[in-house]
């Protein structure tokens, strides 16, 4: 039986016929050359929770002296390694994610209306300094927090090692181009302004007043889509233009990731002034996740293999959020944090967990078209390589189960007969999963899924087809 090419990636056209291929809550990895085959895919990393702080959102995170501090919500709470929880003050307004960073003995906040500074000793406290403008992003660079103004072509400093206090002339434009400034950030000690047409490298060149200037005759002539939508990642800065493309920063010079499958639904988006981005690191993988909100969608880029996936979580009651819940990240604690964006839980990433704070994980693969020339196939068998005899002693998933369905239209539907075969009890790993009598067509895309909660992992593809005259 012949392998076939299967599901290694998301790339699914505005024109399914050209491509319905998808790959959610699975990613690709790619293997040596001695390997079985060249690709396989693997399920993601399940969630394990961590601890459980008010009702959420979990909003952002920060690492102050070796101790976890994450705005859950409109509270401030610190976390131990043992996920004991304190609630430390809570008045920080919004639902969205927030930008924090800290200068070692402080911690700023911000969330677009106002900013907060948090101490050991003073506790959380709004900023009221005359001087302190609304911002959507903090940075800390060379003693001084850094902030975006909001709706401005400006950006502005506090004092040496002092968030509380600022100079009316702590403040500079950046005036490449007439745009608004949507957010800082530092990379490689350079600060990096980013506007909604441009972007602009800032150094210390340590004038006392205003100790920052721009880097002469340097500018990037690409903006930024929206305050949150970036993040650093694989030692330098991933965003998304104001041209809906997600870029990585080569130097200065922008380097697309996405593809035009993605960019083009991208483009189909309303509401995408909530986008962020997070990045985190895995089993070996840097990864980069594109979240809209409001569409819902979630969208996850391997820097390593440059294959994206999706993510979706989904509820008790296995309704699908339509996005993966995670919010936002941290590495502490030798764990990978994930923030849940619908309670107020932390999780730990785990490859051996096959749920999401309890929660189903539905894995799906669409694969490939399949054709010859135009002509008509008669499918006699379909044969799905995994690693078979995964199941579990008892309970859901000791007989787990994968669902096989057949488009044979382009891709544009599916076949509503659920053909389910068993992935193999625990200990049967001679199990094949088989499928007979895939009747004809002259365009063959094949679909699987499995929700039970078990490892997932797919070798390869097999089809016996024959051609019609």
């Amino acid at each position: 039986m012949p392998v076939i090419q299967f599901a290694t990636n998301s790339y699914k056209s505005s024109a399914l016929p050209l491509s319905a291929q998808r790959v959610v809550n699975l990613f690709a990895e790619k293997q040596p050359p001695d390997a079985k085959a060249q690709v396989a895919v693997f399920g993601a990393p399940g969630i394990v929770e961590f601890s459980s702080l008010g009702s959420g959102p979990i909003r952002g995170f920060v690492n102050l002296g070796g101790l976890l501090y994450v705005v859950s919500g409109g509270t401030l709470y610190s976390v131990t390694s043992a996920g004991l929880a304190t609630e430390l003050g809570g008045t920080i307004t919004g639902s969205q994610v927030v930008s924090m960073d800290t200068n070692g003995t402080q911690i700023i906040i911000v969330n677009g209306v106002s900013g907060y500074i948090y101490t050991v000793i003073g506790g959380l406290q709004l900023i009221t300094d005359t001087d302190f403008f609304a911002a959507n992003t903090t940075t800390f660079f060379d003693q001084r927090f850094v902030f975006d103004k909001a709706d401005s072509n400006q950006f502005f400093i506090c004092e040496s090692l002092d968030g509380t206090s600022y100079d009316p002339l702590a403040i500079a434009s950046a005036e490449a181009r007439p745009d608004n400034v949507k957010a800082v950030i530092l990379n490689q000690q350079v600060l990096l302004v980013f506007g909604d047409k441009t972007i602009e490298p800032w150094q210390d060149v340590g004038a006392p007043n205003f100790p920052f200037e721009r880097v002469p005759g340097v500018v990037v002539e690409r903006g930024l889509l929206a305050p949150y939508a970036i993040a650093k990642a694989d030692n330098t800065i991933f965003f998304l233009g104001e041209n809906r493309v997600l870029y990585r920063l080569a130097g200065l010079t922008p380097q697309r990731v996405s593809n035009h499958a993605i960019e083009t639904e991208w483009r189909n988006y309303t509401v995408v002034s909530d986008a962020h981005l997070f990045a985190y690191h895995f089993n070996g993988h840097e990864y980069v996740v594109v979240t809209f909100p409001s569409q819902p969608s979630t969208w996850v880029f391997d820097i390593s293999s440059s294959l994206p996936h999706e993510r979706v979580s989904w509820d008790l009651n296995n309704n699908s959020y339509g996005r993966w819940r995670g919010n936002c990240h941290i590495n502490i604690y030798d764990k990978e944090l994930i923030g849940d964006a619908f309670t107020g839980k932390i999780g730990y990433l785990d490859n051996t967990t096959y749920t999401e704070f309890g929660n189903t994980i539905q894995g799906n693969a669409t694969g490939v078209h399949i054709n010859s020339d135009r002509k008509k196939l008669f499918c006699s068998n379909f044969e799905l390589d995994i690693e078979s005899g995964v199941g579990l002693t008892t309970g859901q998933g000791s007989d787990p189960q994968i669902m096989l369905e057949v488009s044979k239209d382009g891709g544009r539907t599916f076949g509503s007969l659920q053909k389910w075969k068993s992935m193999g009890a625990l200990g049967a790993y001679q199990q094949r999963l088989k499928w007979y009598r895939l009747g004809k067509g002259y365009d063959y895309v094949f679909r699987v899924t499995i929700s039970d909660p078990v490892k997932r992992t797919i070798i390869a593809a097999h089809a016996d087809f024959t051609q019609g005259v």
